[in-house]
């Protein structure tokens, strides 16, 4: 035979508890009443079944009840006798309802508007709170050393008793449903007062009604939670259990503001709710029938899946994938210098503030930047990339904060995300921060300070939570003291410095880094030792950049041993970076290169046509100068070539006149033409 304990907060009501199940169900199980004090002092509850009726008390005895046993949550109902009482009572009698609390008293209250008393005028009262005093009649469900004091009548109904979907529900447990509902159910219906409620209604095709709903909500993502009108609760699905599980295991019988006492079950608000460490969303609807509310529905989502689909979604509707691929297992280097870096980055990764990434062209600012963010909380969302000097600078307001439709002309249909919003709760990567407008550093310094951006066109203001990672090969504290970058933006910015060896500084690591690119480029090539000697000794200008194009030229060759006359002329190269002849040129010259290698063949066309037109002595303006880019081959915008001749007149190359005037190759620039025409030949710079 099944054994069941029932356990209450004190003895008596265990026994009550005990004495209503056991009548109707006694042949069928032996069992046992426990108070609270009592379990504690136990080891382990073994029976087959704990009955209980709060979410209190399974909380204070959950750790006791052993792994074999299930729980069953029992609901109370009045009994006939109460209803007899009742009954007593005249119609439109004002009446305070005592018991222990609110939820009690609602309860209660329910019962007997349910159960037809919607005439006597009920007011809740558990013990402290102010009341009408010219209300007389005090009801209480055994409850009367909570009445106040002055009444005038005291009807104590005595305790309610186990209801009938309780009694069917342990049957069903104990597998003796049918010989109950023929036989016991039916002296339990004499006694008790049955009330069909709301959700027994709609329920009352228990077999169809309940396992259609089951289905239904099994294959929904949310977690939902049906309850009565007073927050019972009815049907759960397995997300809920999930999302819950923190708090209990158990959530069927229990009331659901019990289990989330943050929920008010009778608004409709949305409530963000903390649940170890999880956000939980949960939203609550009517269940009405006949034009009454006899339950409700509480959903319950995940804040950090909403945000996850979200950065999907953005990213879908941006038509970008903002992935950042790389981690620090991905970065080469056994130099004590760069192991002393890697640890660095690694340190950052676990703070939130502002990082400045510092190093020249080529040393891998934005692989740093990509494994910070992979090693941070941060990496499930986006890591979005904005390289600040590649953008013209008309766009990147735009681009960096979004806009809406028809903000102005050329604005795109339905409006744009920004990189700010498509970075929250991620990572936006600042590259080239130097060259970013004085009029935007303003804005991006307000962004950093209030944590919201509005798009362009718009008047709303959306929050955001974004790690900014900045990167330049530029001095900005020398920019600092000549007004061409914010001072305070520059603090902001630079909270966790991070500064980049050059590669001529960690020669240790010039031929590792030389054969992991060339297996990646599914090359066996092998290196004669002048070889590998002449590359750790040259001064590698354009650092890792430079030395990939280095290994592309050498695989290209299709040799299996690399020799001294295979490599491209470095020393003479080093030679001409180095004269001390040339001096001041030499360092502009190699500056330029350092820092705008990266669009070196774009410089090269300008140089080029430029030159070509002082031997001509005519003068190109910017229209001029990309039809001749174009005519040449190049595929360049007109915003670039004005950027190429910003970049190239601010090093000296180019003398450009105001309006009309047309720009013209200086004697330096002659020189860089040189230089750039020898080594793209080469192959050498990158």
């Amino acid at each position: 035979m099944k054994s069941i304990a029932v356990v209450a907060t004190v003895k008596e009501y265990a026994d009550f508890l005990m004495m209503n199940v056991s009548r109707y169900l006694g042949k069928y199980a032996e069992f046992k009443s426990y108070s609270i004090d009592e379990v504690d002092s136990i080891d382990t509850l073994e029976e087959d079944f704990v009955l209980l009726s709060a979410f209190n008390i399974f909380q204070k005895v959950r750790r006791k009840i052993g792994s074999g046993s299930e729980i069953i949550v029992l609901a109370v109902t009045l009994n006939n006798k109460q209803i007899e009482k009742l009954a007593e009572v005249p119609k439109g009698t004002k009446a305070l309802l005592v018991n222990f609390d609110n939820r009690s008293c609602m309860h209660t209250i329910t019962l007997m508007y349910d159960a037809g008393f919607r005439d006597i005028e009920l007011y809740p009262y558990y013990g402290q709170e102010e009341y009408d005093k010219s209300i007389g009649v005090a009801i209480t469900p055994n409850e009367t050393d909570l009445v106040p004091e002055g009444m005038d009548t005291v009807i104590d109904l005595g305790e309610s008793s186990v209801d009938m979907n309780s009694l069917f529900n342990i049957a069903h447990k104990l597998g003796v449903y049918e010989e109950f509902s023929a036989n016991e159910a039916v002296d339990a219906r004499n006694e008790l007062y049955y009330i069909n409620s709301g959700m027994d209604k709609l329920f009352e095709d228990r077999k169809g009604m309940t396992e259609k709903l089951n289905t239904l909500i099994k294959l929904m993502n949310e977690g939902i939670i049906i309850t009565d009108v007073l927050g019972r609760i009815y049907l759960t699905n397995e997300k809920a259990r999930e999302l819950l599980s923190q708090r209990t295991k158990i959530l069927m019988g229990f009331n659901i503001e019990e289990i989330l006492p943050e929920l008010d079950i009778n608004s409709k608000d949305e409530k963000l709710i903390d649940i170890e460490h999880a956000h939980l969303i949960a939203t609550v609807v009517e269940i009405r029938l006949e034009n009454e509310n006899v339950g409700h529905i509480v959903t319950l989502t995940d804040f950090e899946e909403v945000e996850e689909k979200q950065h999907g979604m953005r990213s879908k509707l941006s038509g970008t994938n903002h992935v950042a691929k790389h981690t620090f297992e991905d970065i080469i280097g056994s130099s004590r210098v760069m192991k002393s870096v890697i640890e660095t980055g690694k340190r950052i990764a676990r703070a939130e503030a502002s990082t400045m990434i510092m190093g020249s062209s080529g040393t891998g600012k934005e692989l740093f930047a990509q494994s910070i963010h992979n090693a941070s909380s941060r990496r499930k969302y986006n890591f979005v990339a904005v390289n600040c000097s590649a953008i013209p600078e008309n766009l990147l307001e735009s681009e960096m904060f979004g806009y809406e439709e028809g903000a102005f002309t050329g604005a795109k249909k339905g409006g744009k995300i920004g990189y700010f919003e498509l970075a929250h709760r991620g990572t936006i990567f600042l590259d080239e921060i130097g060259d970013m407008p004085l009029q935007l550093q303003s804005k991006l310094l307000r962004v950093l300070e209030e944590k919201k951006v509005s798009r362009i066109g718009s008047n709303k203001t959306i929050d955001i939570d974004v790690r900014i990672i900045s990167a330049t090969n530029r001095d900005l504290y020398e920019m600092v003291e000549k007004g061409d970058f914010r001072e305070d933006l520059y603090y902001r910015l630079n909270v966790l410095p991070l500064s980049l060896p050059d590669l001529k500084d960690r020669k240790e690591d010039i031929l590792t880094l030389f054969y992991a690119m060339a297996d990646k480029m599914d090359s066996n090539i092998k290196l004669h030792k002048d070889v590998e000697k002449t590359l750790v000794e040259y001064p590698w200008r354009g650092n890792v950049r430079e030395l990939r194009n280095m290994v592309e030229f050498l695989t290209s060759k299709d040799k299996e041993i690399i020799e001294v006359e295979d490599l491209p002329p470095l020393k003479e190269r080093k030679a001409v970076l180095e004269k001390s002849d040339v001096g001041h040129t030499a360092t502009i010259i190699d500056k330029f290169v350092l820092n705008e290698g990266r669009d070196i063949e774009l410089y090269g066309k300008v140089l080029s046509i430029l030159n070509d037109s002082l031997e001509k002595r005519e003068r190109y303006g910017r229209s001029r100068l990309l039809e001749k880019i174009v005519e040449s081959g190049g595929f360049y915008t007109e915003a670039e070539v004005r950027k190429a001749l910003s970049k190239l007149s601010g090093y000296g190359f180019v003398r450009s006149a105001k309006g009309r005037g047309g720009s013209v190759i200086t004697q330096d620039g002659q020189m860089l033409l040189e230089i750039i025409d020898e080594y793209i030949e080469r192959g050498v710079l990158g």
